[in-house]
């Protein structure tokens, strides 16, 4: 009697943690975050299209690109690099030093990867006076990877990852959503973009292509979704989903009635500076004055100011003796990464001259001016219609030629801050420093020079 009492006491208590299990699974359980924007079954000419702050081609008759901006006939971009909160850190303070010189106001479009998009997403959407450095300050050096992890050990988020497709980009992009994106109690999505903000492009890559994808109007008609739903924080941490240490963020495609999803994992992947989203931005414009008869708003050339957080590897190791076998591998993954991304960015920069140069180019040319903006970080150029371009790149690694280092091994400091999502405010503040220092020294005549140039003086 009492062992047949103490099997249904055991059945019981295993049914009613079953159904705690399925409560938790269908209440965080999701494969895609995405809503769709038309029925599946609507004629294509009765189909409406995004209409959000991210549309990779200006359809305006020569209106300007963001609201409060005078049409000035100039394309001015801003690309931010990867490098997780190391970027975060130093593209917030080289776009207060921009706001300083009076150029970020002019800005049309960001394009941003991995890191860079926390800052992006967060200035195209926050109010006037939250963008301020002190609030930056207090809000990139959040502990987002800690905040991750605490997470993960929570037995119901273990539950829910078990049993459904949560998993640590879900609370990755919870905890962002909550420290950064968070409107009125609620998670931004890219309904809360500004309108008198730049147009904002995350790119992330297409794991099963390989190819890039940036969250925009154009990418999301493709596969039939409400871009204006789609939360920023899973937007961003698409961008940051580095393979493998991630799981991938998934999109669903609406445009079929049969389940189809895209995968997408770091931008870094394809390309780590977002300089390629900017220029394909800018020449698909002209393009398309081109073939349509209509006005281009950037008529009168480009700009290209392209922050990049990457530095020298340094693994640290001059006071150790000989590491042991997962510190070595540990440390050479690093290092191969840190080596990949660098020869990426390098290529990057030499595709956006050969592509954008003009016809007339010689090799001779091409060659000189990826030397000149290599050493110098500035290059005035034209586009393949002759018309101005001008490349400025705001690299952390120019830190080893400043002349006003706050101290002698400011470089080695710098190199030593990782690419992770959780900084110290010691390490924010030394980036900080760097980004006054590379633009006082070695940007900031250049940038005047831009600024005048577009205000037509």
């Amino acid at each position: 009697m009492r062992d047949a009492r103490w099997a249904r006491t055991l059945r019981r208590k295993r049914q009613a943690v079953g159904m705690v299990i399925l409560l938790v699974a269908t209440a965080i359980g999701c494969t895609n975050a995405n809503v769709p924007l038309n029925p599946v079954n609507a004629p294509m000419p009765a189909r409406t299209a995004n209409q959000t702050r991210a549309a990779l081609v200006h359809t305006g008759n020569g209106a300007p690109a963001r609201a409060g901006v005078a049409d000035d006939g100039w394309f001015v971009g801003l690309a931010i690099s990867g490098g997780g909160s190391r970027s975060a850190n130093f593209s917030a303070a080289v776009m207060f030093e921009l706001q300083r010189l009076g150029l970020l106001d002019r800005v049309d479009a960001i394009s941003s990867v991995s890191g860079g998009s926390l800052t992006a997403a967060y200035y195209c959407a926050a109010d006037d006076a939250a963008w301020n450095p002190g609030n930056l300050q207090h809000l990139l050096t959040h502990s987002f990877a800690h905040d991750m992890w605490v997470d993960f050990w929570l037995p119901w988020n273990g539950v829910a990852m078990a049993v459904s497709d949560y998993d640590r980009t879900d609370l990755l992009a919870k905890t962002l959503a909550k420290n950064l994106y968070e409107r009125d109690g609620r998670g931004g999505t890219y309904a809360d973009l500004r309108a008198d903000r730049p147009r904002l492009y995350v790119n992330a890559t297409d794991l099963q292509s390989g190819r890039k994808f940036v969250f925009s109007n154009e990418s999301f008609d493709e596969i039939n979704s409400d871009l204006a739903k789609y939360p920023l924080a899973y937007a961003v941490a698409a961008s940051a989903s580095v393979p493998v240490l991630l799981h991938q963020v998934t999109l669903r495609d609406y445009s079929t009635v049969y389940k189809q999803y895209r995968h997408l994992v770091d931008g870094g992947v394809v390309d780590n500076l977002g300089v390629q989203t900017l220029l394909e931005t800018y020449q698909a414009n002209t393009d398309r004055a081109k073939a349509t008869g209509a006005a281009n708003p950037y008529a009168k050339g480009g700009v290209m100011v392209v922050v990049d957080a990457d530095t020298q590897f340094s693994a640290r190791l001059s006071e150790r003796g000989d590491t042991t076998l997962l510190e070595t591998l540990g440390i050479g993954a690093q290092m191969s990464t840190t080596k990949l991304i660098q020869r990426a960015s390098t290529a990057n920069l030499a595709d956006v001259i050969v592509q954008f140069a003009p016809a007339d180019a010689t090799a001779g040319y091409l060659r000189d001016s990826l030397a000149q903006l290599r050493s110098t970080g500035y290059l005035r150029t034209k586009d393949r219609d002759g018309k101005p371009l001008t490349i400025l790149h705001v690299a952390l690694a120019r830190a080893q030629q400043l002349k006003e280092a706050p101290f002698a091994a400011f470089a080695y400091s710098l190199d030593s801050i990782e690419t992770y999502f959780d900084i110290s405010e010691a390490n924010a503040a030394t980036l900080y420093q760097a980004a006054r220092l590379i633009v006082k020294e070695q940007f900031e005549e250049k940038l005047v020079g831009v600024r005048g140039e577009v205000e037509g003086k």
